[in-house]
């Protein structure tokens, strides 16, 4: 699908083309969203650029995603969505600069275009030249990534209210907190997170190269102080992210320590109750033993007495424990 955008009449018309489509005058960003081979050839045709291919948009070498051809230049970055569902992801997405109008190429649909579109309608001045449309698009794109950063930090202060018993409810113990879903979790928000990162990288390197194009092709001057308010905000998302990364790694050992913490407490009930049943155990064993030459076997009071033996040896290690506060 091949859709323009034109700032007209005070508004930012959006219009549907063909592959037979001839391109209107005024058109500010061309975006192609799953195209067909048809699709890119009227845009090849009608820009005079070569439209790269999926393979190439997945390749991770800097000099395939980040190049000139004549006057356009061509800028891939790894682009989340689908970020609040359960298996958040992200998608290659080029950026084309050319002297007629911005061109994005895309196979997945992430919000911040959408978001864009929305917000370049009510203001067109957001889309007011190609330039203008292409520093929008990045600054939505990471303006949707700094709200995923801020629901990330959500869940984790969560998580950590939950382990550490802040947000345990008064009938129940911090024992009862399923810790095993908090280790889901940090691997959720950790994945999240790894992907903005991701993404945020990319787009380092992305406004950096841009920035360099602006300057050798005499960009308009608010758009290359847009860039750099764009890279100072790349560069606070990156260390949110990181700081992040590193709260869930200490929440993560928290947690795993915690477990840890359970674990011994029920092996150590277990090595307390074979403590105390070991003497009457022991003298179970001596006194279950059927030898014909044992004084106690015809003693009248030789049961009791034993029986006794085993209560008391039971019982004395229980207090002692006990009184140690072992128990």
């Amino acid at each position: 699908m091949i859709t323009a955008y034109l700032p007209q009449g005070g508004q930012l018309q959006r219009i549907e083309l063909t592959p037979d489509s001839t391109l209107p005058d005024g058109v500010v960003w061309i975006d192609l969203l799953e195209p067909s081979q048809s699709e890119e050839k009227a845009i090849e045709r009608l820009l005079g650029i070569e439209m790269p291919t999926r393979e190439e948009m997945q390749e991770i070498e800097i000099s395939s995603r980040l190049y000139r051809e004549g006057d356009a230049s061509y800028m891939t970055a790894n682009i989340l969505f689908h970020a609040e569902t359960e298996q958040p992801k992200t998608t290659a997405v080029t950026f084309m600069r050319t002297p007629r109008a911005t061109v994005t190429l895309r196979f997945a649909d992430p919000l911040s275009f959408r978001q864009f579109v929305a917000r370049a309608q009510r203001q067109p001045s957001l889309a007011a030249s190609p330039d203008a449309a292409l520093c929008g698009l990045l600054d939505s794109i990471i303006d949707r990534a700094a709200d995923v950063l801020e629901i990330a930090g959500k869940d984790l202060d969560g998580v950590s209210r939950n382990i550490f018993g802040h947000g345990v409810k008064e009938h129940e113990s911090a024992d009862e907190v399923d810790l095993e879903e908090a280790v889901r979790k940090l691997g959720h928000v950790e994945d999240l997170n790894s992907r903005i990162r991701d993404s945020l990288v990319s787009l380092t390197r992305l406004i950096a190269f841009l920035t360099l194009t602006m300057a050798e092709q005499r960009g308009t001057k608010e758009s290359r102080t847009w860039l750099k308010t764009l890279a100072r905000d790349v560069q606070s998302l990156n260390e949110q992210a990181a700081f992040l990364a590193h709260k869930g790694n200490f929440l993560l050992d928290a947690t795993l320590g915690l477990i840890n913490i359970q674990q011994t407490k029920i092996i150590k009930i277990f090595s307390v109750a074979a403590t105390v049943f070991l003497p009457p155990t022991l003298i179970a064993s001596i006194y279950g033993m059927n030898f014909e030459h044992m004084p106690e076997l015809s003693w009248d009071f030789g049961y009791p007495v034993a029986i006794s033996l085993m209560v008391a040896s039971a019982v004395l290690p229980y207090w002692f424990f006990k009184r140690k506060g072992w128990l």
